[in-house]
């Protein structure tokens, strides 16, 4: 009897992408190869995490890096580090910030909900969040005004949930205004860090299971002192957030090959999906080879609905009007068939009609569990 019989688990077909309500991305082999012997050996984890640092440092090429239990808990670990650096006693009192620089800047519009709040993550070290600008407007005076003796850091969110149309500071001008400010960049589900450390950031936030098919984990990556700043909150709160050594050997394995692959190594099985979809669908392909947008002639929204309710569910990316769009990167080839059919075929009244946008958080289904 397999795992999802065992248990009465659905298996969903995963047109959503990365997103961490959906289990993120199925593991590459090499991370499942060495979580398994990793699961049956013991370490010490000091000495794994060197390893770990040598390693993804050489394949990001940034001075040092650690592995944490996720990229949110990295946030309060990183922004810890920056109000205590390697300072072991301040460390162990914290939240306590009492004679700290205790404030970490970030623009309004970048304090998004990614499942839970940004700045929720930040006070969890015992930060104060100190916001900047509005929802659709910042600018260089007003982190100009916020940085002062209290100023710890400053936090830049690169994510899709950011109004794009808002016109806020670049990272490269955040880096300018902040001199000796330390800037963290919170990129969880993007697919490559160098970029942002390159352009200035003392610190890159990114997840190990979205882009790079890694376990459950998250990665931290950047200056070397900061990084050991990061590291040390293990004798703090970062104790609570602990990653266990198959995360770390698994994060390993999965950015060694992420950062050696061919970029375009599944163009090729994208293709073929939207072949099969094209022979039943309106499919229109974008800039991205994975992402693909169906057009229909029916309510985007109730579609999206029947497809979460059906039988294998379905999730896919995003749900507007008469457009459905498809991430193609856990889309197994021999799914393509079923998604076409189940569109295709997708009649009636779903049994919750819920916004697309409030598939994470219906609060009704959240308020019945465990049942």
């Amino acid at each position: 009897m397999g795992f999802c019989d065992q248990y009465g688990v659905k298996r969903i077909i995963n047109a959503m992408g990365t997103s961490t309500i959906v289990g993120a991305s199925p593991a590459v082999p090499e991370a499942i190869d060495a979580v398994a012997e990793t699961l049956r050996l013991n370490f010490e984890i000091d000495e794994l995490q060197r390893a770990a640092s040598r390693s993804i440092s050489q394949a990001t090429r940034t001075e040092a890096a650690c592995v944490t239990s996720s990229a949110s808990s990295a946030l309060a670990i990183c922004s810890a580090a920056c109000m205590t650096g390697s300072d072991l006693a301040a460390i162990s009192r914290l939240p306590d910030t009492e004679g700290l620089p205790n404030q970490i800047i970030l623009q309004f519009a970048h304090d998004i909900n990614f499942g839970g709040r940004v700045s929720q993550m930040i006070r969890l070290s015992g930060a104060q969040v100190v916001t900047i600008g509005t929802a659709n407007h910042c600018d260089a005076f007003h982190l100009r005004s916020a940085l002062n003796e209290k100023a710890a850091a400053f936090l830049f969110v690169v994510n899709s949930a950011v109004n794009p149309a808002a016109d806020l500071l670049e990272l490269e001008r955040c880096v300018e205004l902040c001199r000796g400010v330390p800037v963290i960049v919170d990129a969880a589900a993007e697919s490559d860090v160098r970029d942002f450390y390159q352009r200035g950031a003392a610190l890159v936030i990114t997840s190990g299971q979205k882009a790079m098919g890694g376990p459950t984990s998250g990665l931290i990556c950047g200056r070397k002192d900061l990084v050991r700043a990061c590291y040390l909150q293990n004798w703090g709160i970062g104790r609570a957030m602990k990653v266990g050594k198959e995360g770390i050997a698994g994060m390993m394995a999965a950015v060694e090959r992420w950062y050696g692959r061919d970029p375009h190594e599944h163009d090729a099985r994208y293709a073929e999906i939207v072949s099969i979809l094209r022979q039943t669908l309106s499919v229109k392909e974008t800039a991205k080879p994975h992402k693909i947008v169906i057009e229909l002639t029916r309510d985007a929204r109730k579609i999206a609905n029947l497809l979460r309710e059906g039988e294998p569910p379905i999730w896919v990316n995003d749900a507007t009007g008469q457009l459905l769009a498809l991430d193609l990167r856990a889309v197994h080839l021999e799914d393509a068939a079923a998604i076409a059919n189940a569109i295709a075929s997708a009649t009636g009244e779903p049994r919750e009609d819920v916004p697309f946008h409030d598939l994470y958080y219906s609060e009704e289904r959240l308020m019945l569990w465990p049942d």
